[in-house]
């Protein structure tokens, strides 16, 4: 039972969009270091059940000399209806992670250079027509990350295709940040 009501085409969550792209700026700290940036994310439904994602984010960590990071995200996910306005969602992602610093004399060299799988489980969700939100439970396999959680909502601007959303994200190895952004959604 478990798996048919994730597959089920006549039981997708009302009022949730799929095909979006969203800009968010990034607040955070990573391994006791500040770090400030912006990510770029997108997502398109492949039907009532499967959507791809995407996704980069770029930071600034406050480190001497400061440092650079870059996330890459492609993935698959597979969503399916909990309520007529909650769905229950499963992603599986191929990331990766690089994080650069000033060599000595110019140039740049790599501190880490990270590739692996990220695997998301949660739930997002509509309350009226205008709040949205998220909880998602997040394993990732590569660069000492571990187990993570990234939760939040969305405040949808009246019948515009906007929404301003504000989500906080953490893992084990004392990385969180604060993200707020909009959406722009397709349909």
């Amino acid at each position: 039972m478990g798996l048919v009501t994730p597959l089920s085409t006549e039981l997708m969550a009302a009022g949730l969009s799929y095909r979006y792209v969203e800009v968010n700026g990034i607040v955070g700290e990573s391994g006791g270091e500040d770090s400030i940036g912006l990510s770029f994310e997108g997502s398109y439904d492949l039907g009532d059940v499967f959507y791809v994602t995407s996704g980069l984010r770029l930071t600034d960590v406050d480190t001497e000399p400061e440092s650079d990071g870059e996330f890459y995200r492609l993935g698959v996910g597979v969503r399916g209806a909990v309520t007529d306005s909650m769905d229950a969602l499963l992603g599986v992602h191929y990331g990766r992670l690089d994080v650069s610093a000033p060599a000595a004399g110019a140039g740049t060299h790599n501190v880490l250079d990270e590739t692996g799988a990220l695997i998301d489980l949660g739930i997002r969700g509509r309350v009226g027509t205008a709040v949205e939100y998220s909880l998602l439970a997040t394993f990732v396999d590569w660069a000492d990350r571990g187990w993570g959680y990234r939760a939040g909502g969305r405040y949808h601007l009246g019948r515009s295709r906007y929404s301003i959303g504000f989500h906080y994200a953490r893992f084990e190895s004392e990385w969180d940040q604060l993200e707020f952004g909009v959406r722009y959604q397709f349909d």
